[in-house]
């Protein structure tokens, strides 16, 4: 048996309460923890999303800049380890596994807890935002001091010793910042955390280049029509994708990118082509480090709001990104070679960290998505390389040479 991600957002948005509630005697008995503790260790949480990864990276910069010195890990999911290691800010990933039956999942989360409670890191930040699981795993952990974030109407019993407010206004790297204990102001683009690639997937998005048949006057596009199993709704119309494609195809290399769950869905956009074969069906064949050398080469992403969105941030990649249940305002990206769409309805947004991102769309389908058209699409795409022409991107030498 293996739970699904919105089984587990129920249990922890219906169960999680009642065990914050259980907890909260003992947070009263044992008080607020020494605030002037020296900090030699220091472990953020952040379990859900490829791109909060990488969106975390000014926090994690902000930790190590107000304790120089200190060890900073990543508890995190076993899927997200891979990218964490590729980030050069820190010192070591924790993966955890929540995959499996319930008893496989207790056993898991049971080793963790010992493994925690050995290590008994200074200061513990949780990075999520209002999961009652992180706030108990925090409390639990035998961390010396913790710190998470806050909201009225979502309890998660103060669980924690420093509680910071979440502001849905704010750009949520921004948010990240404040919780780290960095000065309340916008994060840019350069504060990202790029990640570290090596040679071997350079080598490999190089020979996909040439198999793609990549040339000066045919550009690489990548096209991301998944959204990830949080929130599928974010999802652009897949008949609006292939439309999109049909009109790039004569003159560019074409690749769908997609995890390998993903890949039955690429696909069945990709067979709406006129000329199916006019693409490639990268799904579930990149690894996440490969997936980055890529994106480093490519002359134009267009994605739906989801992981390759940031990523591409992070590389400073140019980007069209496709918004409609969830506001840019909060997750847009911070790159300045992209361009957002977002076309609200009146009930958008309509996911929110404040309810767990659980998701109930007023329509039969998502209004805010569909009404963004392949065509204004188009013209912001050309756009975008047209500027790129004017300016070529350094090569991916040059970039490595400069960080």
């Amino acid at each position: 048996m293996r739970f699904r991600l919105s089984t587990l957002q129920r249990v922890d948005r219906d169960l999680g309460p009642l065990v914050c509630g259980a907890l909260q005697p003992l947070r009263w008995l044992r008080g607020c923890r020494d605030p002037d503790v020296p900090v030699r260790s220091i472990l953020a949480v952040k379990f859900w999303g490829i791109g909060s990864l990488v969106l975390l990276g000014p926090a994690l910069r902000a930790l190590r800049a107000r304790h120089p010195g200190a060890r900073l890990d990543l508890l995190t999911l076993e899927g997200n380890a891979p990218l964490a290691r590729l980030l050069p800010v820190l010192d070591g990933v924790l993966p955890v596994s929540l995959e499996g039956g319930a008893i496989r999942i207790a056993r898991n989360l049971a080793a963790l807890f010992l493994r925690l409670r050995r290590r008994r890191y200074d200061l513990l930040v949780d990075f999520e935002f209002f999961s009652r699981f992180s706030a108990i795993l925090a409390f639990l952990s035998g961390a010396r001091r913790t710190a998470g974030f806050w909201a009225p109407n979502a309890y998660r019993g103060d669980l924690h010793d420093d509680r910071v407010p979440f502001n849905r206004y704010w750009h949520v790297t921004r948010n990240f910042r404040a919780l780290a204990g960095a000065p309340e102001e916008p994060v840019l683009a350069p504060d990202l955390v790029r990640p570290v690639l090596g040679a071997a997937a350079r080598a490999r998005a190089s020979a996909l280049e040439a198999e793609l048949g990549v040339g000066e006057d045919r550009p690489l596009i990548l096209l991301n029509p998944n959204a990830g199993d949080l929130a599928l709704e974010r999802r652009w119309p897949a008949e609006h994708f292939a439309a999109l494609a049909d009109r790039f195809a004569p003159e560019a290399a074409l690749a769908w990118i997609g995890a390998p769950s993903e890949r039955p869905y690429v696909e069945s956009i990709r067979a709406r082509m006129a000329r199916p074969a006019a693409s490639a069906n990268l799904a579930g064949t990149l690894s996440i480090e490969e997936l980055l050398a890529l994106l480093e080469r490519a002359a134009l992403l267009v994605t739906n709001d989801s992981g390759p969105l940031h990523l591409a941030s992070s590389l400073g990649a140019p980007t069209v990104a496709l918004f409609g249940p969830e506001t840019p305002v909060m997750y847009g990206p911070l790159s300045p070679g992209a361009v957002t769409f977002y076309r609200p309805p009146p009930c958008s947004p309509c996911i929110n960290v404040h309810e767990n991102k659980m998701h109930a769309c007023y329509f039969s389908r998502a209004e805010c998505l569909v009404r963004i058209l392949p065509e204004e699409v188009l013209a912001a795409c050309r756009e975008l390389l047209a500027l790129r022409r004017l300016r070529p991107r350094p090569a991916v030498a040059a970039v490595e040479a400069a960080r």
